[in-house]
């Protein structure tokens, strides 16, 4: 779970990686990264959009509670995760493995 950092009380940064244009949806646990596979190509950036979609149907929270921070052009990301209430790292990993 080292893919998680707790920032604040209710607020993660979660280092993924991303793959686009995949013949499906999947998120994939490697250590150090959170892999998540999108359909979408990085053009117009739909894979930035499909990426925060994915992440806030998983945590079930609003797409406004999640930012990217840096890598918007690259498949290398740091997001950052606003929660309404203070939430555990493994309530997290086991909605976003799932």
């Amino acid at each position: 779970m080292t893919f998680l950092e707790k920032v604040r009380d209710c607020s993660y940064l979660a280092h993924i990686k991303v793959k686009t244009n995949s013949k499906k949806q999947d998120v994939i646990n490697n250590g150090e990264f959170l892999t998540i596979l999108v359909r979408s190509k990085a053009i117009h950036n739909k894979a930035n959009k499909e990426l925060i979609d994915l992440i806030k149907r998983k945590l079930e929270i609003s797409s406004n509670q999640i930012q990217i921070i840096s890598g918007l052009k690259s498949s290398k990301k740091l997001i950052q995760i606003n929660f309404s209430e203070d939430v555990e790292e493994r309530e997290i990993y086991s909605k976003l493995i799932v």
